[in-house]
């Protein structure tokens, strides 16, 4: 299915060319949150544009649907010109925002080309479905209901349901999906890191932002640790097995074994922190020769896009792979874990308590607010993130607060808010440890110090590195449980719970961005100060 639309390409034309695409996506079924961001996308392209653009010059909007994939391409003839580039020369208010903008759109689903003397720039999304949190919740349902059936009136059918059928099953889907996480982690470092080209030019900021990100997501991991080695049994650093070691050696090993020694082995292995380290350095390589070589740029950002397409397709059946692995759970006997689950929910939960109030302690010290008043501030914000699931709907309510109450300036709410949807997610750490640890005890595995600390570590790494997209929870739990050679049935579980703590995840960590964002701002003024004393002083 194919529409597609010629416009005049000039300033007069942006509301017409911004009404046809919402209406056509309408028609496609896109959530609220895509349809904005495909405005917001046509907007700041025509704008670009228009710029250079010659008088007559006309724009084609194409939107061509292919499976539940939705592609929105705009293209015009003339010279070449990339609205993903930044000049120089231009002003750095307006560079924040432009920035910002594109980060809130999501570059890794944006490509540009230039062909034949045409501008060609495509926005890749989703066409709705059904809200996952309910898909999970009636996969669970379903499976315990015929559980508690064949325990009931069948017993004997059990062990052969599961050996013939249940476990077959369970085995292929994480065999496909092991196969995916690796190349898919690798290429989406690399993009996050090449799109963020200009995050250089701005050291005064980011260096402040970034530092407040780390420091809120190093809280949350130092509560998370204390947590669930309080809650977890722990196995002595001294006694005989696989984790004989102290903590300090195993943690340098880890640290050491980052370096690969040969390429290759690190992906044949399925080496998360070799290959984070890997991408991290040919993203770097490639920002440092942007634009020698367009055909590899082209390659890892479409590269990039297919793997996060078939990520999104294995994804999209965990429903079935919840059902199919909590049946079996219960066929087995092993129906306690649901049960036993709850007492980590609960731990979690206070997890983010003690981070909430450590944050608001920080508002109360350090901009001397009261505390009660930064939240009725921004209460508005965090209900939207919290019916949502959605940091990008927060964006231009965010965006309004942090600019009219707040007193926040202009192009640091533009340039933070969207950053921090990528960097900013302490409220991630304590899920991803914790349901770690919850699923290892259950399969009676123990854990040292040192294992719990190497542990969190990779979340925190994880948390910070992997972009957040659709299937994020799965990923991750998928490297996790891989690194420290837990079972991969156990994802079943542990995706689950940590699609049901989407929302509130969600909202904490824009939460934190708001926080990093108003201590950010103090700082800047504070610098501000001493440079205005520092003149007054020589003159």
């Amino acid at each position: 299915m194919k529409d597609k639309r010629d416009f005049r390409l000039e300033i007069a034309s942006i509301e017409s060319a911004g009404d046809y695409v919402r209406d056509i996506l309408k028609q496609y079924k896109c959530t609220d949150r895509d349809m904005v961001r495909a405005q917001l996308f046509t907007e700041e392209t025509m704008v670009y544009w228009t710029e250079t653009a010659n008088e007559g010059d006309i724009l084609q909007i194409n939107v061509r649907k292919r499976f539940k994939t939705i592609s929105l391409s705009l293209s015009y003839r003339g010279a070449q010109s990339n609205p993903l580039a930044i000049s120089d020369e231009e002003e750095d208010e307006t560079e924040f925002s432009f920035i910002g903008q594109n980060i809130l759109i999501g570059l890794s689903t944006v490509t540009y080309s230039y062909e034949n003397g045409y501008n060609v720039i495509t926005f890749t999304l989703k066409e709705k479905g059904t809200n996952p949190v309910i898909l999970i919740i009636f996969a669970l349902a379903a499976a315990i209901i015929c559980g508690l059936i064949v325990n009931r009136f069948a017993p004997s059918l059990g062990p052969g349901l599961s050996a013939s059928i249940l476990i077959p099953l369970s085995k292929a889907f994480f065999g496909l999906l092991n196969a995916i996480v690796i190349p898919f982690l690798f290429l989406s470092v690399i993009a996050s890191i090449f799109n963020m080209e200009n995050i250089a030019q701005m050291k005064r900021i980011f260096r402040i932002l970034f530092s407040w990100f780390l420091g809120l997501t190093a809280m949350s991991a130092v509560i998370a640790v204390l947590a669930g080695m309080i809650y977890f049994p722990l196995q002595n650093g001294a006694s005989t097995g696989v984790n004989e070691v102290n903590i300090w050696t195993q943690i340098a090993k880890m640290l050491f074994d980052i370096i690969p020694s040969n390429i290759f082995q690190s992906f044949l292995d399925g080496n998360t922190l070799q290959t984070i380290f890997l991408a991290v350095i040919t993203g770097i390589t490639m920002l440092v020769y942007k634009g020698r070589f367009p055909v590899i740029s082209k390659v890892v950002s479409e590269s990039n896009l297919i793997f996060s397409t078939m990520l999104d397709a294995i994804c999209s059946l965990m429903p079935w792979v919840i059902f199919i692995c909590i049946f079996d759970m219960l066929l087995s006997g092993d129906g306690r874990v649901l049960l036993s689950s709850i007492a980590v929910v609960v731990l979690i939960c206070i997890c983010f308590l003690l981070i909430v109030l450590l944050c608001l302690l920080s508002v109360a010290l350090i901009e001397k607010q009261n505390p009660l008043q930064y939240i009725k501030t921004i209460g508005p914000v965090l209900l939207i993130a919290l019916s949502t699931a959605s940091s990008s709907a927060t964006f231009a309510p965010h965006s309004m607060i942090a600019s009219n109450k707040q007193g926040i300036r202009d192009y640091l709410a533009n340039f933070s808010i969207p950053v921090g949807a990528l960097f900013a997610k302490p409220f991630v750490v304590p899920v991803l440890l914790l349901m770690t640890l919850f699923v290892g005890n259950f399969y009676s595995l123990t854990f040292t110090a040192a294992d719990v600390v190497s542990m969190v570590l990779l979340c925190v790494i994880l948390s910070v590195a992997v972009p957040p997209v659709q299937g994020m929870g799965i990923f991750l739990f998928t490297i996790i449980f891989k690194r420290f050679t837990i079972p991969l049935e156990g994802l079943a579980m542990a995706a689950s719970l940590f699609m049901l703590f989407d929302y509130l995840m969600t909202t904490g960590n824009v939460f934190s961005i708001n926080i990093s964002m108003l201590h950010t701002e103090q700082r800047l003024r504070e610098k501000d100060k001493r440079v205005i004393v520092y003149n007054n002083q020589k003159c």
